[in-house]
């Protein structure tokens, strides 16, 4: 063993760097005992490069090699490349023009081909959506202009007023602006005059991309439900990250936020330095105390989090870092349900707001969806079947008892002629 030790030891020895190919890249050497060996490859991914030693073990100065970036460009052309070959394959890709910024830096970050598949077939149903509605659309117009043509040749040789579609009318136009403007004038109503809620938008740590996607589309339904509802909330939108894939989606669902005539509050500062702390309750599934009615003097807290992944108690746990009082909603006594009691925000909104009209609990799980429950033919059909399989089981218990007891009976007649 020592004998090829030492062999070993010359051929390293003899062996120079220029013989060593270039494509293992440079590594970092120490010397031990004469011998040369290798200690890391430096073009490991994440690998961190080690100091120079010299001989005498004391360590060289870092040489200023700044490893060149890598080009976007270059890369984004051979992406390009990448789907025209896969269009010409005759595989489902978008075309490079619809592809948007934001799009471009979600494929440039992916890391394998499987991963840009998936998302081409993403951006390629997108397309063919859009284009569907714009085909929709164009087809649209053009019967309309062909109706418009023949109503106005039907009517060109009347000379009295014609009323109807297309011609005269006694009623204003309502055009959708002007039902916006309706209906953003009740939430200015409520800024100044309404019941405060806290939407906590301070869960992007515990979210994938997809479910702040999903948050965020959950916020604008829970814009569009308080907006259209008779007595909105004055909301307030808290601990908001602008830099966070939930508030980017947020902003280009809801363009106007920023502009200061749009009835919308987001901050980025903690609802404990809007609101005193005795008024503050947290919404939490997770707590033990169940609110039994609404109270319009206390400021009601929900957590914007979409946990499909991970059920923690992460609410649960902030809630009690702050010292705030928690409750949840009596779901149990209403409801059995199937799988979870989870609920989109947009719901806990909508049932928040009628808790505020009527504080009929059973009026505002209404709102609740019917796919999450237990029906009572549901349940009536289940107590069926577990009556039939109680009999099945007793019938089976019956018949091995009295094969059992024959048994004993013959056992014992043998015996006894014996």
């Amino acid at each position: 063993m020592l004998r090829t030790f030492t062999l070993t030891a010359r051929i390293f020895a003899k062996t120079s760097l220029t013989a060593i190919p270039a494509i293992l890249g440079r590594r970092n050497v120490q010397p031990v005992g004469g011998v040369a060996l290798w200690k890391e490859y430096a073009n490991l991914p994440h690998s961190k490069e080690l100091p120079e030693q010299k001989a005498d073990g004391s360590e060289k100065p870092k040489r200023n090699n700044t490893t060149p970036a890598i080009d976007l460009e270059k890369r984004r052309k051979v992406l390009e490349l990448e789907i025209e070959v896969m269009r010409q394959e005759g595989r489902k890709v978008p075309s490079v023009a619809t592809i948007k910024p934001d799009q471009w830096e979600h494929l440039l970050g992916l890391s394998s081909r499987n991963q840009r598949r998936h998302y081409y077939l993403y951006l390629w149903n997108i397309e063919m959506v859009r284009l569907g509605q714009k085909m929709k659309k164009e087809r649209k117009q053009e019967e309309i202009a062909k109706r418009r043509e023949e109503l106005m040749k039907a009517t060109a040789e009347n000379d009295h007023i014609v009323y109807g579609l297309f011609h005269n009318t006694m009623f204003l136009r309502i055009y959708d602006s002007k039902v916006d403007h309706f209906h953003n004038n009740r939430l200015v109503q409520a800024m100044q005059f309404g019941v405060n809620l806290v939407i906590d938008c301070s869960y992007d740590d515990y979210m994938n991309d997809k479910e702040m996607r999903n948050t965020a589309k959950q916020l604008m339904l829970c814009f569009a439900v308080n907006r259209s509802h008779a007595e909105p909330f004055n909301v307030h939108h808290c601990n908001a990250n602008f830099r966070k894939t939930t508030m980017k989606q947020l902003e280009k669902h809801l363009v106007q936020i920023h502009q200061p005539e749009f009835p919308f509050n987001i901050t980025d500062r903690s609802y404990t330095e809007l609101f005193p702390k005795e008024r503050l309750v947290y919404l939490t599934p997770h707590c033990k105390n169940d609110l039994t009615e609404f109270n319009p003097d206390d400021v009601y807290i929900i957590g914007a989090m979409v946990d499909k992944t991970s059920q923690e108690p992460v609410s649960l746990g902030k809630a009690k870092k702050l010292g705030l009082r928690m409750a949840r909603l009596p779901l149990d006594r209403y409801f059995q349900f199937k799988s979870g009691k989870s609920l989109t925000i947009d719901q806990m909104v909508a049932i928040m707001l009628e808790l505020k009209t009527s504080n009929d609990f059973e009026k505002a799980f209404q709102h609740v969806p019917r796919r999450k429950v237990t029906t009572v033919d549901e349940l009536a059909a289940k107590e069926q079947e577990m009556r039939e399989a109680a009999k099945f089981k007793f019938n089976i218990n019956k018949r091995t008892d009295d094969k059992r007891n024959s048994k004993q009976r013959t056992h014992q007649l043998g015996k006894g002629r014996y």
